[in-house]
């Protein structure tokens, strides 16, 4: 029940290993299937899945370039050459330049940081900032997390006399930059074998190599929190290496000598033991992102290097200000969406959704698109207009990669760059009608006229047989999850209603007691509030849920998490 159109999909696997899994791990055959179903289909990969250990991280040095660009660094920090560290104004951007400055600074090498303007200057680098850089007597520049489709402004910085070292995981294109050195392994000469790194990932790769070659004996490991939030709020895949980063990440985060992570956890009034992924990517990293919409991530970086606990507080409390604000605006904006979808647009017709508005703020039309994305299920791009010039964000939904979609209309573009989910661009105004025009045409032909689906990927099944604690302790051995490690979801069938209500603001929320036949279930639906008019009392429903423990008052029960509702057809 929603607004899109919704599959239910079995997951289609070879599940002849599952005995083997059971005996040798001790499991039960539901967590067998699980791992099998993240494609753990060995006795190998489910050892190194169950036990992720940071011997299981590869060899910086197998990255290409990463020789190179540590012999250029430790020129630089020997002869007290000025470095500048140039990021991007996202949570892996600025958790980047914040341990890339702070190694730099251990080593009594002379660096500063620039973070390009979201408002002013944009994504990456940019010839004006470069500028500014070389009147600084800048003479090498690390990029973290951007930088790899920078052609011209590596050129431009070439002519000045600054070197150029691009760290960097986004895609790759044809023609790389004529940069000093790049480290992503994304690019055809590398044979790292893990591909799927945050920025602050190959950062950590970076630290950890030039730790190893400074005999700074485990120094690296202490940078795992912040990248493990990096790793969580950019949304890589949580699989491999990035798996054993998290992991572990959180294991430091509980105990972080940061100042300044400590200071937002504690102001996010988060229980360190409790600390998970959903706290890094929903509840630490808005927070971090909300400096770079609404004000400047520079105050981040300092938050994130600051040795003054009274600093480190005072900044987390103006970021959980700014966050607070940045939803008000995020509320407006999405209510005046939803307003000229439904007046302006004709979604049988549009596949892409193409808006724009000149009231809009620019720090906040990627959290608007994938908003718009989730309720539609359809690809959405969200264009803040000023002074003719738009610059917006785009989302995507599984199966159709808008970074690659983009470049078909790159030439009604500024400039765009992202992942295969997400991307931003910049746009003249008087061509975002025949920018509308072919993206549309060319995700019609891709779809062939189909509407887009949005696939909810079913783990397994559970009935009033099964004991839903063992099966959420169980489901702990999986975390931490995430894109890539998705949380299990299963189907519960011919669930009685025996009540159903609305909580939260305006009724937003959807809660369910539900009867299994045996025992009574609690159920909540996030943002399902309006499902509440399409059900009554002791119909039978089938669900899509996960297994979580609510705690209220000091007591624990099991509360299943709707992610999808139907009216049962038979039984």
């Amino acid at each position: 029940m929603g607004d899109g159109l919704k599959k239910w999909i079995s997951y289609n696997k070879d599940y002849s290993n599952i005995d083997n899994f059971v005996k040798e791990f001790e499991i039960s055959e539901t967590l067998a299937r699980l791992l099998i179903n993240r494609n753990i289909d060995s006795i190998e990969k489910a050892e190194s899945y169950l036990n992720p250990d940071i011997s299981q991280l590869h060899n910086p040095f197998e990255m290409f370039d990463m020789s190179k660009s540590l012999n250029r660094i430790e020129k630089a920090i020997l002869e007290k050459e000025k470095i500048c560290i140039y990021g991007d104004y996202d949570v892996d951007g600025i958790t980047s330049v914040a341990m890339l400055y702070s190694l730099i600074k251990k080593l009594k090498g002379n660096a500063i940081y620039y973070i390009p303007d979201r408002l002013e200057e944009g994504y990456g680098l940019n010839s004006e900032a470069i500028k500014k850089i070389k009147d600084l007597d800048v003479k090498l520049i690390i990029t973290v997390d951007c930088g790899i489709r920078s052609v011209d402004e590596v050129n431009l910085a070439n002519d000045l006399n600054i070197d150029v070292i691009i760290t960097d995981h986004h895609e790759c294109s044809d023609i790389l930059p004529a940069a000093y050195s790049i480290i992503n392994p994304n690019q055809k000469q590398c044979k790292y074998p893990f591909k799927d790194l945050a920025g602050a990932g190959i950062v950590f790769k970076i630290i950890t190599a030039l730790s190893e070659k400074l005999l700074l004996k485990d120094y690296a490991l202490e940078f795992l929190d912040l990248t493990a939030l990096a790793t969580v709020a950019d949304v890589v895949t949580l699989t491999g290496e990035n798996r054993v980063i998290v992991q572990k990440g959180i294991e430091q985060a509980k105990k972080t000598t940061n100042r300044g992570l400590k200071a937002l956890i504690n102001v996010c009034d988060i229980e360190l033991t409790d600390l998970n992924t959903y706290h890094l990517g929903f509840i630490i990293a808005p927070r971090i992102n909300a400096a770079g919409r609404l004000k400047h991530a520079n105050i981040v970086v300092e938050l994130l290097t600051t040795k003054d606990d009274a600093r480190a507080y005072e900044i987390a409390k103006m970021l959980n200000e700014l966050n607070y604000n940045r939803q008000q605006i995020e509320n407006n904006m999405l209510e005046t969406a939803l307003k000229k979808i439904k007046n302006e647009m004709d979604l049988k017709e549009e596949h892409v959704i193409v808006l724009d508005d000149s009231s809009w703020h620019v720090g906040v039309v990627g959290i608007i698109a994938s908003r718009i994305t989730e309720k539609f299920n359809k690809p959405s791009i969200i264009i803040s207009i000023e002074n003719e010039i738009g610059k917006g964000s785009a989302r995507s939904i599984n199966g159709l990669n808008i970074c690659e979609t983009l470049s078909a209309c790159k030439e009604l573009l500024v400039k765009y760059g992202g992942h295969e989910l997400a991307a931003g661009l910049t746009i003249e105004k008087r061509l975002i009608k025949d920018f509308r025009e072919k993206i549309n045409a060319i995700v019609h032909k891709f779809k062939k006229d189909k509407p887009f689906y949005h696939e909810i990927l079913v783990d397994y099944k559970l009935d009033n047989k099964i004991n839903l604690v063992n099966i959420y302790n169980e489901i702990q051995k999986l975390e931490p999850f995430g894109a890539g490690n998705p949380k299990p979801l299963f189907v519960y069938r011919f669930l009685i209603l025996k009540e159903v209500k609305t909580v939260g603001l305006d009724g937003k929320h959807l809660s369910l007691k539900m009867f299994n036949g045996k025992e009574y279930l609690s159920g909540i639906g996030f943002n399902m509030g309006f499902v509440a008019n399409h059900i009554e009392v002791n119909r039978k429903v089938d669900i899509i849920c996960s297994v979580e423990m609510n705690t209220w008052n000091g007591e624990e029960n099991i509360q299943l998490h709707i992610k999808d509702l139907k009216i049962s057809k038979y039984k």
